[in-house]
């Protein structure tokens, strides 16, 4: 009955000895090397998101302004209408001669007549009176600025070259602008008032262009060939 526990206190004192000599115990097999675990599954890529809408297209330049393709010479029919025959409906001459200086119910005839009327003397009553009705209705007006006013006959010796007959006239050897022949952007109706109503002898013929009276520029740029004018709008 008692083999079994002197068997194990024998097992026990052993240990203690092979301890105390320093004795090494032998040690145990290595357990063998535990399986590699599997390598997880990659997750499924996630769908792309939906593209962006695409920005507004940005708004085109404006074209340049061309100017306008001339008829070709070859295919065009040209009138061969003597000049009688045809109705002359403006002088198309000096400006603001037959809107401001030509009574309203005289206009027509004064389109209707030519520059041999014009020297003959036709509209030179007309032309006197309208002249004597802005300087009375003006001359106050114009003073109270400082300018000095001409009196009617002188202003209408200045003007009659420019206005008997009314015709632009253009002089090759003398420099351009109006009254040499007429620009586009020329003040014509700032120059025309100055000698109507100011004394030229003081100042200058310009001196209303200068400032200027009317607007100083078309409200669009002319074009640079031809037909010049500024696209209608």
């Amino acid at each position: 009955m008692n083999k079994p526990k002197t068997h194990m206190t024998r097992v026990l004192t052993l240990l203690c000895v092979f301890a105390i000599a320093g004795c090494d115990v032998p040690q145990g097999m290595d357990g063998a090397d535990g399986t590699d675990g599997q390598t997880g599954l990659d997750g499924s890529d996630g769908d792309n998101g939906d593209n962006g809408d695409n920005g507004d297209n940005g708004q085109d330049g404006m074209d340049g302004m061309d100017g306008q393709d001339g008829a070709n010479a070859g295919d065009y029919n040209f009138r061969t209408d003597m000049p009688d025959d045809y109705l002359r409906v403006d002088r198309i001459g000096m400006p603001a001669v037959a809107t401001a200086l030509i009574p309203a119910g005289s206009k027509d005839a004064y389109n209707y007549d030519g520059p041999l009327g014009d020297i003959a003397g036709n509209w030179v009553p007309d032309i006197v009176n309208s002249v004597d009705f802005f300087h009375t209705a003006l001359d106050g007006q114009l003073q109270s600025l400082g300018l000095t006013v001409c009196e009617t006959d002188d202003c209408v010796a200045a003007a009659a070259p420019l206005v008997v007959p009314d015709t632009i006239s253009i002089d090759a050897t003398a420099d351009a602008g109006f009254p040499n022949g007429r620009g586009l952007a020329d003040q014509a109706i700032d120059i025309t008032l100055a000698v109507v109503l100011l004394d030229l002898n003081t100042h200058p013929v310009t001196l209303l262009a200068d400032l200027p009276l009317n607007p100083p520029a078309n409200d669009r740029s002319f074009m640079a060939r031809f037909p010049y004018l500024a696209p209608p709008h």
